[in-house]
């Protein structure tokens, strides 16, 4: 009977703990699935909606601007604290008449899981904002003044530093600091002073060993919430087809993507070599090697064959500035095109710049040449001028490429420097 008893008892048991299992393993699967739906929702939720009231401060801004409607835009201004960059930096494309086009992208740049937002044309940046306690805070705009020769300018890195550079049109000196964002706060780093066309670079002044971040591959969109920025339109629209291009300079350098500030591969060997694409960017014409070593700037190429439907190779054979003539006055080693990165030219001829946008100049004086870090500075001054306005002429070095920094008195685009396109 003992028997019987026992095995009733463990048949029970067996049945209870069968008939108990699927409730149990229930009870544990619920859990898992609610994490797993609030870890969803919170990668969804990364402070965006936070940003709406300075999206829409900038659509106002736009639209007034474009409309040259300074009612609008000061009723607009009147929301904001006067003291401002943000304040200042509007009123000024204002002043400027300018039709500015912004666009606007986010990223998490410091991966707190709270996204930044970057105001720009795709291009270059013009502000930043981010999260502090759910508010947004600007960290600094970057633009050139209307008047005074103020400039400023906002370069972004992978690893979420930010360095923000300040200087004046008739000083070669900038003034760099660098941020890193924490989560609600900006913390400035460091601080540095560098010259420009200098031998020394904002990363290495403020030891950043980071690359810069790749605006080109953000998701930039109008401010009516719709489209990609023209930069990446143009980036995805490389032109294609083989073609020879023959290298005749030994420090040609090889650039692992198309920009000048791209990692270096090496210095491409004298010779024939392929090129099977080209693309536009920071003011020269890249062409990607077949070997897939990387991409050299075609200005120091001359092609020999290939397709002819593909994009020329630029037929460039200039040997470089020669600074010694031009302290002298003579400018042959730069006659040509120089243009900057938003299409602003000027052009030499033997006696100096002849053509400023494409119209024609006369009368440019140069003077005050004296050499520095490599470089020939002066100052020139166009017909019935005021005041002056510094040059300076850059020679290539390891393989990048020679430039002029120009930079007028009155406003330009942002970009001092040129680079030769012709």
């Amino acid at each position: 009977m003992k028997k019987v008893m026992i095995s009733l008892l463990t048949g029970a048991s067996v049945l209870s703990l069968v008939a108990c299992a699927p409730k149990r393993y229930e009870r544990q699967s619920k859990p898992k699935t609610a994490a797993s739906s609030a870890v969803k929702k919170e990668k969804k939720n990364t402070g965006q909606k936070y940003y709406q009231e300075v999206l829409e401060r900038y659509k106002a801004y736009e639209s007034a601007i474009t409309a040259k409607d300074q009612t609008a835009l000061q009723n607009e201004l009147k929301k904001i604290d006067p003291t401002s960059e943000e304040y200042a930096y509007v009123f000024n494309l204002q002043t400027l008449g300018s039709t500015n086009e912004w666009e606007y992208a986010f990223d998490d740049l410091n991966q707190d899981g709270n996204d930044e937002l970057l105001i720009g044309d795709g291009k270059t940046i013009a502000a930043v904002y981010y999260l502090k306690d759910n508010q947004p805070t600007l960290l600094h705009v970057a633009y050139v003044a209307s008047a005074g020769g103020y400039r400023s300018s906002l370069d972004v890195f992978d690893n979420g530093q930010i360095v923000y550079a300040t200087w004046q049109s008739v000083n070669p000196d900038q003034e760099l600091t660098l941020y890193s964002l924490e989560k609600g706060k900006a913390k400035e780093e460091k601080k540095a002073t560098i010259q420009i066309g200098g031998n020394q670079t904002a990363e290495q002044a403020l030891g950043i060993s980071a690359k810069k971040l790749d605006l080109a591959k953000l998701d930039w969109k109008n401010f009516n919430g719709t489209g990609k920025s023209k930069l990446t339109a143009k980036a995805e629209d490389k032109k294609t087809g083989s073609f020879q291009v023959q290298v005749s300079v030994s420090d040609l350098r090889i650039r692992k993507e198309p920009s000048t500030s791209a990692p270096s591969a090496g210095m491409i060997a004298k010779g024939t070599h392929t090129i099977t694409e080209t693309v536009e960017a920071d003011g020269h014409t890249w062409g990607k090697l077949e070997s897939g070593q990387g991409w050299i700037a075609l200005e120091f190429t001359t092609r020999v064959s290939g397709n002819t439907e593909s994009a020329p190779a630029p037929t460039n054979t200039k040997t470089g500035m020669n600074l010694e003539e031009i302290k002298a006055g003579n400018f042959s080693s730069v006659a040509g095109v120089w243009k900057n990165k938003y299409g602003t030219s000027i052009e030499f001829d033997a006696q100096g710049i002849v053509k400023v946008n494409g119209s024609a100049v006369n009368g440019v004086q140069f003077s005050g040449f004296y050499f520095k870090e490599g470089n020939l500075h002066g100052v020139s001054r166009m017909p019935e001028a005021t005041n002056e306005t510094p040059i300076l002429f850059i020679p290539s070095r390891e393989g990048g490429s020679e430039s002029i920094y120009w930079s007028k008195s009155d406003a330009t685009n942002g970009n001092d420097l040129y680079y030769r396109v012709d």
